[in-house]
């Protein structure tokens, strides 16, 4: 049986993660398993939950940019950056337990710069193909956090130092049947 993340730390444990993540950076924090089933989550960005998740078309390129992450991340066993198809950014950082890829945690959605005049049609373009309100869609565009590089790299340190300690508790739970090999 393959190791996953819940073998050695309790989802409850993951939510608070998730919850505190989010409540330090603004940012929808989750942690996926292998197979891509949320384990925990906390937070999320109005565009993508009222907009993006909510139109069936959008919503197939979140799911299709989702699973391109997880499965980069899965085969690289390294963290990747990614703009989904919806124009926001997401990244997310393996975990790995010698050798196996036991979870993803997920982090997103936000800009690395403010959107330009460009950036605005293009969104409003977006909008207006999907059926949103435009007004209302890029109201919720607004309120997506802008990130410098410096910033989004101490983010993803810290999500790195955080898979490292979970790998750490995942190799040191050698008594649970589950995780080994």
């Amino acid at each position: 049986m393959e190791c996953i993340v819940t073998d050695f730390l309790k989802p409850e444990k993951l939510q608070r993660m998730a919850e505190d993540f989010h409540a330090a950076t603004g940012l929808c924090t989750t942690v996926v398993d292998p197979d891509g089933t949320v384990i925990a989550g906390s937070g999320g960005q109005e565009i993508c939950s009222r907009f993006h998740r909510a139109y069936a078309e959008t919503a197939r390129q979140c799911l299709k940019s989702a699973d391109g992450i997880a499965e980069c991340v899965r085969v690289n066993g390294a963290r990747m950056l990614h703009r989904c198809p919806n124009g926001l950014y997401d990244a997310a950082v393996p975990v790995i337990v010698e050798g196996r890829h036991v979870a993803s945690l997920f982090t997103g959605q936000f800009l690395m710069d403010r959107p330009d005049i460009s950036d605005i049609e293009r969104f409003s373009r977006q909008a207006r193909q999907a059926g949103f309100n435009e007004t209302d869609y890029l109201n919720a565009l607004e309120k997506v956090p802008t990130l410098t590089p410096a910033r989004i790299d101490d983010i993803l340190g810290c999500l790195d130092n955080f898979a490292a300690m979970l790998s750490d508790m995942g190799a040191s739970a050698e008594s649970d049947v589950a995780c080994q090999g």
